[in-house]
C-alpha cells in the first residue's frame, strides 16, 4: 500500500512539474511575441479614383505607418504601367522618397507622401484602369506590404465643387519662434439652406502635431462641428512644430467635408528661428575668472562681470537685467543696463556680451554668505543665474586688531622690563 501511495504521490508532481514548465514556456514565447511585434500598412483615403481626361498630371496622398512596438525603416518603390511615370514624393518638399524611417510613438509613426502620376505623351484612354503598384518592405525584407492605386478616366469628370460652403481664416499665415504653438482663428460659413455637419480633417508637416478646437474652449479637441444654415462656427486650427525643428516655411491644409462635398483652405507656419539666452560666470565663459561663488566687503561696492550670449538661431530684443532677489538695503546695478539686440552665437567666433555688475552690501552686513538672484529677460526670452556672496569685514578692522594685539603685547614688554629692573 505504501508503494503505491508513493507511486501516485510521484505521479502527481511529474505531472504539477510538466504543467508548469509548459505554462512558463507559454508565457516566454507570448512575452517574445509581445516584444517581436512588427507591421506597417500603406494607406490611401480612396484607391480607385476616377478623373477627367483633360490633365496629364495628378497627385494623391498617400500615407505610410508604422503599427509595431519598434522603429522602422521602410523602403518604397511604385510601379507603373509602361509609358507612364509614378514615384513617391515628400508632401510640402517635393523631393523623391524612395525609404521612410519611423518611430513607434504615436506622432512620428506616420508620415504622409504625395503619389505623383505623369501620363505618357501618346495620352489615355477613356474606360480602362491603370494599375499603380506601391510597394514597401521593411529594411530586413521581414515584413512587406503592398497597396494598389486604379486610375481610370472619363470624360467631362470635373471635381464636385462645394456648393455654398467656406473656409476663411483671419490669418493664413503666422510666424513664430521654433517651441511655439501656431494658432489660426478659421470661419467656417454655410450658405445652403439646411445645417450641415463639417468632418474636420487637418494635414501637417511630417512630425508636426495638428488638431481643431472650438474658438472659446481652446481644451476640447474636436474633429467635426455643426454650421446651421446661413450662418458661421468658428474654430481654431494649432500646428505644433517637432523638437529641433529648423528655421523655414511649413505649409498646412485644412480640409471640411460634408455630404461628399469638401472645401479646403492652406495654412502656413513660419518658423523665424529659435531663441534660448544665456548667462554665465567668467570661469565658465572663459575658464578662468571668477566663479558664482564670489567674495565681497561690507560696505564697499564689488565688481562682478557677468557674460550674456544667444544660443538660439534668431535675435533677441530688447534684454533688460534685473535683480530678483537681494538681502535688505544692498545696491545692485548694471553697466549696461539693457542690450537692445542680441544676435546668435556665431560658431566660427563666438560673441559674448560683458554686463558689470555692481555690487555693494550694506555697511553693517554680517560676515557670512548670501544669496543674489540676477535676471535677463528679453522680449523673446528669459534666463536667471545665482550668485552666492560671502561678506567680510573691511580691512580697517583687521588692522585695528593687529593695532591691539601689539599694543597689548608692549605693555606686556614694557611691564616686564620695569618688574625685571626692581
Amino acid at each position: 500500500m505504501k508503494k503505491r501511495g508513493w507511486g501516485c504521490e510521484f505521479l502527481i508532481a511529474l505531472l504539477l512539474v510538466l504543467i508548469c514548465f509548459a505554462v512558463s514556456g507559454w508565457s516566454e514565447e507570448k512575452k517574445a511575441e509581445k516584444g517581436e511585434e512588427r507591421d506597417f500598412t500603406i494607406l490611401s483615403e480612396y484607391n480607385r479614383v476616377v478623373v477627367g481626361m483633360d490633365k496629364k498630371e495628378w497627385e494623391f496622398d498617400i500615407k505610410v505607418q508604422n503599427l509595431g512596438n519598434r522603429e522602422e525603416e521602410i523602403l518604397l518603390k511604385v510601379e507603373a504601367p509602361p509609358g507612364w511615370k509614378a514615384a513617391l514624393y515628400k508632401k510640402w518638399d517635393g523631393f523623391q522618397v524612395k525609404g521612410v524611417k519611423l518611430g513607434k510613438e504615436e506622432g512620428n509613426n506616420s508620415v504622409l507622401l504625395a503619389l505623383k502620376i505623369n501620363a505618357p505623351e501618346k495620352g489615355v484612354k477613356e474606360g480602362v484602369e491603370y494599375l499603380f503598384r506601391i510597394s514597401g518592405s521593411t529594411k530586413d525584407e521581414a515584413i512587406g506590404r503592398t497597396l494598389d492605386f486604379i486610375l481610370s478616366f472619363e470624360k467631362g469628370v470635373k471635381p464636385t465643387e462645394a456648393k455654398g460652403l467656406t473656409l476663411k481664416a483671419e490669418y493664413p499665415s503666422v510666424r513664430g519662434a521654433a517651441g511655439d504653438k501656431f494658432e489660426f482663428v478659421i470661419e467656417v460659413k454655410n450658405d445652403t439652406d439646411k445645417a450641415r455637419v463639417f468632418e474636420l480633417l487637418t494635414e501637417a508637416p511630417s512630425g508636426w502635431a495638428a488638431y481643431c478646437t472650438p474658438r472659446w474652449e481652446e481644451e476640447k479637441k474636436i474633429s467635426a462641428i455643426k454650421v446651421d444654415a446661413k450662418s458661421s462656427e468658428w474654430i481654431k486650427v494649432f500646428l505644433v512644430p517637432p523638437p529641433m525643428v529648423t528655421t523655414g516655411e511649413y505649409p498646412a491644409r485644412l480640409i471640411a467635408k460634408s455630404e461628399g462635398e469638401q472645401v479646403s483652405m492652406d495654412l502656413k507656419a513660419v518658423i523665424t528661428g529659435t531663441y534660448e539666452l544665456k548667462l554665465g560666470s567668467e570661469a565658465e565663459v572663459l575658464g578662468t575668472g571668477e566663479t558664482r561663488n564670489i567674495k565681497a566687503i561690507a560696505g564697499k561696492e564689488k565688481h562682478y562681470t557677468l557674460y550674456v550670449w544667444n544660443e538660439g538661431s534668431a535675435p533677441i530684443t530688447d534684454v533688460n537685467f534685473y535683480v530678483t532677489q537681494k538681502p535688505k538695503d544692498w545696491e545692485i546695478n548694471f553697466e549696461p543696463k539693457k542690450i537692445p539686440s542680441l544676435n546668435p552665437l556665431a560658431l566660427k567666433a563666438p560673441e559674448f556680451h560683458k554686463i558689470d555688475v555692481k555690487i555693494k552690501p550694506k555697511e553693517k552686513a554680517i560676515p557670512g554668505d548670501y544669496l543674489l538672484t540676477i535676471s535677463a529677460i528679453g522680449k523673446e526670452s528669459k534666463a536667471e543665474m545665482e550668485l552666492r556672496v560671502t561678506v567680510g569685514k573691511p580691512m580697517i578692522w583687521g588692522w585695528i586688531g593687529i593695532g591691539i594685539v601689539i599694543g597689548v603685547i608692549a605693555v606686556l614688554v614694557f611691564v616686564f622690563v620695569k618688574l625685571g629692573r626692581r
